[in-house]
């Protein structure tokens, strides 16, 4: 897979409208389904913007433009932690659980998901 480009805050709430919808949606159609009221213009401008990081295609249908994504929340969210890892953790896993669990945030229920998680994993 080609390397997925990092998104601003607006362009995820687009994505996040996108998404959601289990069809190609046209401009208002993203519009109205934004939690955020922003102008025509600009969510064209980021719709071109993500369709310039090939995060999103769009067919002309009539005279609307029908969107949709290239990839998934999934794919997005595991390439952004990918790259936090490598930014912040020198690409080290154990440097990020580490720094998990000196912070104090994971609970008990998440390290024993995590472990559970590891030991259903196929090595």
């Amino acid at each position: 897979m080609n390397k997925i480009h990092k998104m601003t805050e607006s362009e995820k709430e687009i994505m996040d409208v996108l998404w959601t919808s289990s069809q190609p949606l046209t401009t208002n159609e993203i519009i109205q389904n934004l939690t955020k009221s922003k102008a025509q213009t600009t969510v064209i401008t980021f719709l071109a913007r993500l369709m310039e990081k090939g995060i999103v295609r769009a067919k002309r249908i009539s005279k609307a433009n029908y969107y949709e994504p290239c990839i998934t929340k999934q794919e997005y969210l595991n390439a952004e932690t990918r790259q936090f890892i490598s930014d912040i953790h020198n690409g080290s896993v154990f440097g990020l659980i580490n720094a998990l669990c000196d912070s104090g945030d994971l609970t008990k229920s998440d390290i024993e998901e995590i472990m559970e998680r590891l030991r259903k994993e196929e090595w």
